[in-house]
């Protein structure tokens, strides 16, 4: 069980895992507070620029085993909700690189059965890798795959790791000849429409041109790339094994400075969004003095923002779907509550706000079919989309 206890993410410096470079520019700083399954973790962020090839990552970063027991303390993803990732767009990308008879292997892919059991009709085997303590028992060592493995996938892991050219090796050896590797990761180029810029759990920020360059060293040719991805504002990027020469070539001249305005531009959006929060905070504080109900669903850092300006009183009611969140808040002395059990609170609430805005649908939809009302208008706010309605997380 959580308590109050805070573990912090000891840091160092760290080069750059593009060039070995060690002339860096830090762009930006932040600390987050993340709940974890044994553990409340902080980490510091601190993103910085390579001035030689412009390669953007963490530096100074966390230690590698405190890393590795941050990432054991894991939960699994909660299943009663949708998944945060489109399983067709990543169907679309491995239909062309099928085979049959053949093996592939997921990294990181957070017990992905209902993926894995459409992935049948493209492959014979599955496998997958994990590093959740919940997980761990059920992976593979994936040196008992090395020259076994038709394709292998990691989504959105790569953006995690600390030694990128180790963990590209283990895909490149446990390939066979033709073996081909699907990675998709966050595209730092979008960092301009969206907040991505806060995932402190976030140690490198790519663009397809710098992950490509690194892949390279290791062995790796990009072969395709889209930047349409089964998460928002993603890249999937295609390698194969032993190409000496790219099929696709990219122009990484204005790596750095692209880099630069990706982060400034990240941080501008952040600021806005910041802006919205401290407004809805004080539209809260009016309804609570009017004696008028609230409802926060989603602990989520976007929540944490608010909850910097918002005291929750017997009129603020926080929600989330996953049981296991119920100490999450336990910093703020707040017991998160499930949605099932505050079915009457919905009723007599002026208004709802979401944290979690990729679930905003879905929560809107359980809200219709379990309690019968609807939030619209002025009793409805997302935080983290943008004007038009789109979510920025």
């Amino acid at each position: 069980m959580l308590s109050k206890k805070i573990r912090k993410l000891n840091t160092k410096f760290r080069s750059c895992d593009s060039c070995g470079g060690t002339s860096l520019d830090l762009v930006w700083n932040n600390k987050t507070i993340i709940p974890r399954r044994d553990h409340i973790w902080e980490i510091s962020s601190h993103i910085s620029i390579c001035r030689n090839c412009g390669f953007c990552f963490c530096s100074p970063a966390p230690e590698k085993n405190e890393l590795s027991k941050y990432y054991e303390d894991g939960k699994v993803g909660f299943k009663e909700i949708s998944l945060p990732y489109s399983i067709n767009d990543r169907l679309r990308v491995l239909e062309k690189y099928k085979v049959e008879d053949g093996l592939f292997l997921e990294i990181g892919g957070d017990s992905p059965i209902e993926f894995h059991e459409k992935c049948k009709k493209f492959f014979k085997k599955m496998y997958s890798i994990e590093v959740s303590r919940e997980l761990k028992n059920n992976s593979i060592d994936i040196k008992k795959l090395y020259g076994l493995v038709d394709v292998v996938a990691h989504y959105d892991v790569l953006e995690h790791v600390l030694d990128i050219k180790s963990f590209l090796y283990d895909c490149f050896n446990c390939l066979n000849d033709d073996g081909v590797m699907v990675c998709e990761v966050p595209n730092l180029k979008l960092y301009p429409k969206n907040l991505l810029l806060q995932e402190a759990e976030h140690i490198n920020h790519f663009t397809i041109s710098s992950l490509s360059k690194i892949a390279a060293q290791v062995g790796f040719g990009l072969i395709d790339f889209d930047n349409k991805a089964s998460r928002p504002y993603g890249f999937v990027a295609i390698f194969k094994k032993n190409i000496k020469n790219q099929v696709v070539k990219l122009d990484n001249k204005n790596e750095y400075n692209d880099a630069k305005d990706s982060i400034i531009g990240g941080i501008n959006q952040v600021n806005r969004n910041n802006d919205l929060i401290r407004l809805l905070s004080k539209k809260i504080d009016r309804l609570v003095q009017d004696n008028q109900k609230v409802i926060l669903w989603g602990v989520t850092d976007l929540m944490r923002s608010l909850l910097r300006f918002v005291e929750v009183i017997d009129n603020i009611i926080v929600l989330d779907s996953d049981p296991r969140r119920e100490r999450d808040l336990i910093l703020n002395e707040i017991i998160v509550k499930q949605p099932k059990y505050c079915k009457e609170e919905f009723l007599s609430a002026s208004l709802l706000v979401i944290c979690a805005p990729r679930y905003a649908k879905d929560i809107l939809q359980w809200i219709k079919i379990n309690v019968g009302k609807k939030f619209t208008g002025h009793s409805l706010d997302i935080i983290g989309v943008n004007s038009k309605g789109k979510t920025l997380r």
